[in-house]
């Protein structure tokens, strides 16, 4: 929830509750399954506002390949995602926007693609194969660059240990 500073007529300060309207939650389609855990947080934060969340669940492409290059399956694994994410979100009322695009610089897109919706919100874990360790995300070189660069708050979940 997002909090701004609200002078009133007297000098006193009050904060009033925002909310966030948007909320971007990146994605890598190389990761097996959707991340739930980031996406029930970010669904949680939009449920009072009715926010929208935006799922980029983007591709990242080789320098070696092309980028329209053939990826048997990620239609459908991207599909599937998008099924899970609209089901999370809409337990809560929340809806959720898919786009599913390539990239050879994720971090260059988030940051493009936050900017372009103006999300409020950038809900991040490591990009890479293992969200287990608060270690896997800061040295995750997409996520130290978007928590750095990013010109709105970035909140950072940490994948839950299997007990």
């Amino acid at each position: 929830m997002a909090f701004t500073r609200s002078d009133t007529a007297n000098g006193t300060a009050h904060l009033i509750t925002t909310g966030f309207r948007s909320i971007l939650i990146p994605v890598n389609t190389a990761q097996p399954e959707l991340p739930c855990d980031m996406l029930d947080v970010a669904a949680y934060l939009a449920t009072e506002r009715r926010s929208s969340i935006v799922l980029l669940a983007f591709t990242e492409i080789p320098l070696w390949e092309e980028l329209d290059v053939e990826l048997p399956g990620l239609d459908g694994h991207v599909e599937a995602m998008a099924k899970r994410a609209r089901a999370i979100a809409a337990r809560r009322g929340v809806g959720v926007h898919v786009t599913a695009p390539r990239t050879r610089q994720p971090a260059d897109l988030i940051l493009r693609e936050a900017r372009r919706r103006k999300a409020q919100l950038i809900v991040l874990g490591a990009t890479g194969r293992s969200r287990t360790s608060h270690r896997a995300l800061a040295h995750d070189a997409v996520t130290r660059r978007i928590s750095d660069q990013a010109s709105v708050p970035t909140m950072f979940i940490q994948a839950p240990v299997a007990a």
